[in-house]
């Protein structure tokens, strides 16, 4: 070969060589760069109703990522995700979709929806909700099966004053049965205003719903005991009663913490009811616990009455008493 052609060569097989070499740096900070990047593992979380899996995976889509977990997904199920990417951290939520039948001119057709309320179900099949609405609870939760009414309907306002629930205050009585409840003093229901959006259909009213409501007086709640402590005010207490006469004793009228006794001034065993302690007497009223006497010891109780025949015609007696925690 001569030196002219064999220099060429020995060019050629240099640029070669060059031009490989620098391929393969290329390819090294690719890969470097796509390890960096999105393609390296991510810990995604994936909610299938009361199932939980957590993955880590390199899945460049959230499909993948559930093919990889072999979540498959029928014609109606559907997943909503965290991110619009699949990215560390990410979570995916699957939809399962349930038969529901909608009942509607006399026809009965079954759907798979995923949506959560029976108002959203009406809405996806078509309906228009300003002339068609759903009988059942717009709101109610739906569940697999369950039968919607939907009717075509008019809508019109009506007022009127109503009487309110009686609330009643509840005492603990550990000699109830935890079911029990005894009334001890009858409420009296308060009064509202209500505007109420009445549905018609076919001529009757088929759904009312309150879309405003006043408060025209409070009323008075009633009194019960309960064999459930869970939301008492108190307890009750069975106690050995008697009356006493401000003026009695030193005659000045003034109880142990200081305030002026009379109807309303209890005195007690204050290691049995704290001084201060509200509480309520059946046929007494409410007192607050604010005397203290020595002969009032253990499970005893003096009411303070405004007249001596009002402490002799009470004389003495078993009485329960309510006391406040």
């Amino acid at each position: 070969m001569k030196p002219s052609t064999m220099n060429k060569a020995k060019k050629v097989l240099v640029c070669i060589l060059t031009a490989a070499a620098l391929g393969s740096q290329v390819d090294l900070a690719a890969a470097s760069l796509d390890f960096l990047g999105g393609s390296h593992a991510k810990t995604v979380t994936v909610y299938d109703g009361d199932h939980k899996q957590v993955i880590s995976t390199a899945a460049s889509n959230f499909k993948n990522v559930l093919s990889d977990l072999h979540v498959s997904l029928k014609a109606y199920d559907t997943f909503w995700t965290s991110t619009k990417d699949v990215t560390d951290g990410a979570v995916i939520v699957v939809e399962r979709a349930v038969p529901v039948s909608i009942i509607a001119n006399g026809k009965k057709k079954v759907v798979y929806t995923t949506q959560q309320t029976v108002q959203g179900v009406v809405n996806d099949a078509g309906f228009d909700w300003k002339k068609m609405m759903p009988i059942e609870d717009g709101l109610m939760q739906v569940k697999e099966g369950m039968q919607i009414h939907v009717v075509p309907y008019t809508a019109r306002k009506v007022f009127r004053k109503e009487a309110m629930p009686i609330h009643y205050n509840k005492w603990y009585d550990g000699s109830l049965g935890e079911d029990q409840e005894v009334v001890v003093q009858e409420g009296i229901p308060g009064e509202r205003e209500v505007e109420i959006d009445e549905f018609i259909s076919g001529g009757k009213v088929v759904k009312t719903v309150i879309a405003h409501a006043k408060v025209l007086s409070d009323g008075t709640p009633g009194i019960m005991k309960t064999g459930k402590a869970e939301g008492t005010m108190g307890w009750v207490a069975n106690m050995h009663a008697s009356a006493y006469h401000p003026s009695d004793g030193g005659g000045s009228g003034i109880t142990a913490t200081g305030t002026q006794a009379g109807h309303g001034t209890v005195a007690v065993d204050p290691s049995v009811i704290p001084l201060g302690t509200n509480v309520f007497i059946p046929n007494y009223g409410h007192a607050v616990a604010a005397d203290t006497g020595g002969a009032i010891v253990g499970n005893r109780i003096d009411l303070c009455m405004e007249s001596f025949e009002d402490c002799y015609n009470f004389g003495r007696q078993n009485i329960e008493v309510f006391v406040n925690y």
